[in-house]
């Protein structure tokens, strides 16, 4: 009769116990429809309360009119506790499924590539005045840190800023001396920075990022809030924003028909809202989704965390993932 090694027995429990473990926290793509029918299976049928106006309720609805679910929505007008309660600005609203808004999540991921420890002294902020607040406590969370507020004369604040006006005079000085031949002259930016970050929404990123391109600022990194692109209401728009570094939802990513990002964010938010908000009133473990607006990290004890992607928009408008 063999003898069992009860060391080699504890190793395997201890094997199947990991891989087990791994098994449960597996990534949901709820992109991939069996995957997503598998997701709603685990659900089961559930009954939410929603309190939103007429505008918000058709975009709920659109949102989730392709799950083949058994989730029924309520609409209530008299809101209780157990009742899910979605504002005009849902992108800017805190829920308590999640740690932070929607918007803060798409700005952290930005964030976490654009600052360091060491080179933040090499950041240029530019700033619309409606996000002043934005961009003063990013100089307070990262020091050294330059801001400076956009103005209507796009062209000369680049000239002020990147101390061109003195580099075009050197060169008209040179001609003025050398009258034999008139000496070709591109202008030099001052060169100690290799980021700039644009905190405005879409009007005036779209008209200061063509100021930066005309006045050779041309090899440094250029990024925007992801407001700027989330809002814009018809994709040929992202031709303004060539090479341009942002974060966006997931669907920006898979679903290239729809030509309104501005509602493709919202429905994605929406649709991602509503099943996390059944997952937690049904008790399902925890796990790890790919929503059609997030990454989610889904806690049934606490917040939940969302990830996203950094992208580069080419020059056809498209989105390459970095």
């Amino acid at each position: 009769m063999k003898t069992v090694n009860l060391s080699n027995v504890l190793i395997i429990c201890f094997i199947c116990l990991f891989f087990l473990s791994c098994s449960s926290s597996q990534l949901v793509d709820i992109s991939k429809g069996d995957q997503l029918d598998d997701l709603l299976n685990d659900i089961g049928r559930v009954e939410l309360k929603i309190s939103a106006n007429e505008d918000i309720k058709h975009l709920i609805i659109k949102s989730i009119v392709s799950l083949d679910s058994d989730i029924k929505l309520n609409f209530v007008a008299q809101a209780d506790n157990e009742t899910l309660l979605i504002s005009n600005n849902f992108l800017d609203q805190e829920f308590s499924y999640f740690c932070k808004t929607a918007n803060d999540y798409l700005e952290e991921v930005t964030k976490q590539h654009l600052f360091n420890s060491e080179n933040n002294d090499q950041i240029l902020i530019f700033y619309d005045n409606r996000f002043r607040s934005q961009a003063e406590v990013e100089k307070d969370n990262y020091p050294g840190v330059r801001i400076f507020k956009l103005d209507n004369d796009y062209d000369d604040l680049v000239s002020r800023i990147f101390e061109l006006s003195g580099s075009i005079s050197r060169a008209n000085l040179i001609n003025a001396l050398v009258q034999e031949e008139v000496i070709s002259f591109v202008p030099r930016p001052r060169e100690d920075f290799e980021k700039i970050y644009i905190i405005a929404d879409y009007d005036q990123s779209k008209n200061f990022i063509p100021s930066l391109k005309f006045n050779y600022i041309l090899d440094k990194e250029i990024y925007v809030s992801s407001q700027s692109v989330t809002r814009i209401e018809d994709r040929k728009k992202l031709l303004d924003f060539s090479n341009v570094i942002l974060t966006v939802p997931n669907s920006f990513l898979y679903n290239d028909k729809s030509t309104n990002l501005n509602e493709l964010s919202k429905l994605s938010f929406l649709q991602d809202l509503i099943i996390i908000s059944a997952i937690k009133k049904n008790n399902v473990n925890s796990q790890k989704i790919a929503g059609s607006f997030a990454n989610i990290r889904f806690s049934q004890n606490s917040c939940s965390d969302m990830s996203m992607n950094l992208v580069q928009i080419d020059s056809l408008g498209r989105f390459n993932q970095l």
